[in-house]
């Protein structure tokens, strides 16, 4: 009998041992994980009760992040919806059908990289964490990018920036089925975070050195060394503080002109930052004042300098965008042509 017990007690420590074997080293969050995997499927359709559940059994900050991140990369679909509009005069793709925002991603469950982002980026913020959602271009191989197609993620935990790529941790598991294998997209430093993504503009990067889009497009070893090697130039801090000040609108003008400062060739994301930013001024409610007639030339200028930037590309992307704001753009000419006449001397 003693002899079955002592048995049985080595089979259980050997099956917690290979238990805790599985759980990530550099974390143990067996528990959350276990937790989040129980979710019911019916807290999908309400994101606040969907958070409160992922976050009540979490006893540290890194726990909650846990939460967000493997609820998301486990239960979220990549997909790439496109709606094919046929006109025989075109014939390419006019319009997407992707999600983007944290509501709608959590509807369809499915989204692009973007969608994955802004759902963590909602559950991060929602927990009081200050989080951002980032564009910017990748590598793999060294392949060379003049245009920022990427989005991710960066989160404040325990006073250090860390990284994230949902989207990319979510493709690691649907292709691999191995859990552990995400956590190389999963709170990771800036210096590391580097060598495969680099944010639209510096201030995102969360480095003292900045990469230039020229060094990234080297490869590893030439960031390694150069991160090895400058000395310290920018101060993210303050960069950050004083952009944090500044009105949404002129947070897209501030990036349209560090967009063209660090890579004068990326017309496409230049243009998206005139079209956000004249989007952003076109948003207000009642009557054509002075004011708001201020804001429908301000945005009809950015529009026509995006509609010149994607003038100048062939792509499929740069000739969509281009359709759908020539057709705002005559939008904000009929709003401004109903204002009073008194106030379009500011014209």
């Amino acid at each position: 009998m003693y002899k079955k017990l002592a048995i049985f007690i080595f089979l259980t420590l050997v099956s917690l041992g290979l238990v805790q074997a599985q759980e990530p080293a550099f974390g143990g969050y067996g528990s959350i994980d276990r937790h989040v995997r129980k979710t019911p499927d019916s807290l999908s359709q309400n994101i606040v009760l969907l958070h409160d559940y992922l976050t009540a059994p979490a006893k540290s900050d890194e726990d909650k992040i846990r939460a967000f991140y493997l609820w998301i990369i486990s239960n979220i679909e990549y997909k790439d919806q496109v709606e094919l509009l046929f006109d025989p005069n075109l014939l390419f793709y006019m319009g997407s059908n992707n999600c983007s925002s944290p509501v709608c991603v959590l509807q369809k469950r499915k989204a692009v990289c973007e969608g994955f982002s802004k759902l963590f980026e909602f559950f991060c913020t929602y927990s009081g964490f200050e989080s951002y959602s980032i564009g910017g271009y990748i590598t793999k191989n060294g392949a060379l990018q003049d245009r920022a197609t990427h989005s991710w993620n960066v989160v404040k935990i325990n006073n250090e920036w860390c990284f994230f790529d949902l989207s990319w941790a979510n493709a690691i598991l649907y292709h691999s089925g191995i859990k552990s294998k995400t956590n190389e997209y999963f709170m990771v430093s800036p210096e590391e975070f580097i060598l495969s993504h680099l944010p639209i503009i510096p201030m995102w990067q969360f480095l003292e050195t900045p990469i230039s889009l020229q060094i990234f497009n080297s490869g590893e070893e030439s960031i390694k060394n150069y991160l090895k090697t400058a000395p310290a130039n920018y101060n993210y801090t303050d960069t950050l503080s004083n952009f944090k000040l500044l009105s949404d609108a002129k947070k897209r003008l501030k990036t349209a002109q560090e967009i063209y400062r660090t890579n004068p060739n990326n017309k496409f994301n230049l243009a998206i930052e005139y079209y956000r930013y004249a989007r952003n001024m076109i948003s207000f409610d009642g009557e054509i004042d002075t004011l708001n007639y201020f804001r429908l030339i301000k945005a009809k200028e950015k529009m026509q300098l995006a509609i010149d930037l994607f003038t100048s590309s062939s792509d499929i992307s740069s000739q969509i965008m281009l359709l759908q704001i020539k057709d705002e753009l005559s939008k904000v000419d009929r709003l401004i042509n109903t204002a009073n006449p008194n106030i379009k001397h500011l014209k």
